[in-house]
């Protein structure tokens, strides 16, 4: 496959994988609806929430890992047989990445398993209905989702070693098999015992797919590299840091959401929230794939100094990906008013329009600095994090406040408030600060949707 195929067949497979999820999403959410009361609804979201906690464990490295990588893969290439051929220097520093990911996530999900299982009860317990089965299924969730976690940044490893076609073809039908046993099970009346029947079947693909399918480039990684290495020091840790900070206070915007629903407002308003916030995400990330199929592209065109070839892929992206996402936002805006409207049963297990309204244009504001976020790591480096960290303390501290009062049309104000109106105006700041000192781009074309 040439490159320019390649490339190609990695944005229809990415684009394949969020309308697949989208329309997972809306299946979903009928399927809920249908089978879920309110409140086993609310702990199904707050299940979700509270998984999310692994950024606290992961700390950023999953961003750098794919980075780092396609820095080394500029001087790599994938042989017929799918062992990885090219400069030895670049190859053993390459090993020498994977076995420190290894390692690491393998104490990060060990953390994960025991602090999150016993978190999980006692703050689940705090809403526990008598005859609700949740403790069990929970624990199994736990434990498989820990599991994946210590797997998952392999295809991170993967995606920055330009091979985004076939990992993401995978993503797609793991997401395909994972959710037809979930909604197999939700029917079949598992009620939250089908969510780690879910987690379960992902890790089971995982592993197949890691182990089996994809044995003969990782087959190196079982040996110690025999020349360069990484240092986490000196060339993971500067970045690393940023990024999970970023990470650890991102979780006090959607994630928190929920679970503070579920502790103010109980399980019903947790789940309602919750299903509200997984249709924004599933549209924002539907969008940013557009633009995040390319980053390998994008940091191994900084690592051949060819700057006016990522301006201007970068900007033709972005632009793309923020029309894509207002009318997509727009749709289902007017989609909801007319459910509501014509009384569909469905509409009742989601935010107004109002709140939806509120959400999805933050979300748009978000979608604007993920892309961003993109360009800038492009270069090995995290200059967001004085934002993100801000920002996240903002989300949580205000969202705490207005939860108890205004409730989720709170969240969703608040959100757009600080997202559009600090978050987004800072990080284009950096942004414009950075390129000016990268350097202008060619006059080869448009650059940007962003003009200095």
């Amino acid at each position: 496959m040439t490159t320019s195929s390649a490339r190609n067949a990695a944005v229809t497979y990415s684009l394949l994988f969020k309308a697949w999820q989208s329309a997972a999403g809306v299946v979903g959410i009928v399927v809920i609806a249908r089978y879920f009361d309110p409140v086993s609804q609310g702990f199904y979201y707050t299940f979700a929430s509270l998984i999310a906690l692994q950024s606290f464990f992961e700390l950023g490295l999953y961003l750098v890992i794919s980075v780092s990588a396609s820095h080394e893969w500029a001087k790599l290439r994938l042989a017929s047989d799918g062992r990885i051929d090219g400069d030895r220097d670049a190859h053993s520093r390459l090993v020498s990445l994977g076995r420190f990911v290894f390692k690491w996530y393998g104490v990060a999900a060990v953390l994960f398993l025991c602090l999150a299982s016993a978190f999980g009860l006692a703050f689940l317990g705090r809403n526990s209905i008598p005859g609700l089965d949740w403790k069990t299924p929970w624990l199994l969730h736990v434990i498989f989702s820990a599991a994946s976690m210590w797997l998952a940044p392999f295809l991170s490893l993967l995606e920055g070693c330009d091979q985004m076609a076939s990992t993401s073809r995978f993503r797609l039908l793991q997401s395909i098999l994972s959710s037809l046993a979930f909604w197999i099970g939700v029917a079949a009346g598992l009620s939250l015992w089908a969510v780690p029947l879910l987690s379960l079947v992902s890790l089971l693909m995982l592993l197949c797919y890691l182990l089996l399918v994809r044995k003969a480039f990782f087959l190196p990684f079982f040996s110690k590299p025999d020349g360069a290495v990484f240092s986490w020091r000196t060339e993971l840790l500067p970045m690393q840091w940023r990024l999970a900070l970023q990470g650890l206070f991102s979780y006090l915007s959607f994630p928190l959401y929920t679970s503070l629903s579920f502790a103010y407002l109980g399980a019903s308003e947790a789940g309602r929230v919750g299903m509200t916030l997984q249709i924004v995400h599933a549209v924002q990330s539907v969008s940013l794939v557009l633009v995040s199929t390319k980053a390998p592209q994008y940091a191994m065109a900084v690592a051949d100094s060819n700057r006016g070839r990522l301006d201007q892929e970068w900007g033709r992206a972005t632009r793309r990906s923020l029309l894509l996402m207002a009318l997509l936002n727009l749709s289902l805006l007017l989609a909801l008013i007319l459910a509501l409207r014509d009384e569909w049963p469905v509409a009742g297990r989601v935010l107004s329009p109002l709140a939806f309204a509120l959400l999805s244009t933050g979300s748009l504001a978000a979608l604007s600095i993920q892309c961003m976020a993109i360009y800038l790591r492009a270069h090995k480096q995290e200059r967001l994090t004085p934002v993100g960290v801000s920002a996240g303390l903002l989300y949580g501290l205000v969202a705490w406040a207005c939860v108890p009062v205004f409730g989720a049309v709170g969240i969703a104000s608040s959100y757009l408030l600080i997202t559009a109106c600090i978050a987004f105006p800072l990080t284009l700041f950096v942004f414009r600060a950075s390129r000016r000192e990268w350097g202008r781009p060619q006059k080869s074309g448009p650059v940007s949707p962003v003009h200095e």
